[in-house]
């Protein structure tokens, strides 16, 4: 529309404007896209499915190459809290970024390897174990993740004492999304 009253102030002014130099109110049958909003309610960057959806949420937590890597823990992660989590949260329920990130936790630490209250074979498995003075679950189990062992929570992650497990690799940046956590005992590991 800028272009079209810009090219018009170009042209040579005429004493009475002529039907080609007046604007037209009236809808053309042009090849030209329409400048008027769309019907839809929902805006166009609204992800098409479930995998995207959690993508996108996901995305300011984790770097997304690294979530559509399988062999990061952060992959490992996103790909057993969308497939194999028995519990099946929604990308949208309040808990589905706080497990994530214990998940990652647990892929970066080698998970799997630990002493103790490693991920059960049988996700569906309340195999209960226990670290110092705290049981509760395996992790990566059907329970929720508050109630997985070394886990303590309040309104979120509060704590976590993973303390002389046998954990080895690097503690994820991804940590900092755990707004509550207070306590992160990991020494003699």
């Amino acid at each position: 529309l800028i272009a079209v009253l810009a090219s018009n102030k170009q042209q040579p002014q005429q004493e009475s404007p002529t039907a080609s130099s007046v604007p037209s109110l009236q809808p053309s049958s042009s090849s030209v896209p329409s400048l008027q909003p769309s019907s839809s309610s929902m805006p166009s960057s609204v992800p098409s499915s479930e995998r995207e959806f959690a993508l996108n949420i996901l995305s300011d937590v984790s770097d997304v190459s690294l979530l559509r890597d399988n062999t990061t823990p952060q992959g490992k992660a996103f790909e057993w809290i969308l497939d194999t989590d028995p519990l099946r949260l929604a990308p949208a329920d309040g808990s589905f970024i706080q497990r994530f990130v214990l998940a990652v936790l647990y892929f970066s630490t080698g998970g799997g390897s630990w002493d103790t209250c490693n991920a059960p074979i049988n996700v569906n498995s309340l195999s209960d174990c226990g670290l110092f003075f705290r049981i509760g679950s395996a992790w990566l189990t059907n329970s929720p993740e508050c109630d997985w062992s070394g886990i303590s929570c309040g309104d979120g992650v509060t704590r976590i004492d993973l303390r002389g497990n046998g954990l080895s690799g690097t503690i994820p940046s991804e940590l900092q999304h755990l707004a509550d956590l207070e306590w992160l005992r990991l020494f003699s590991n």
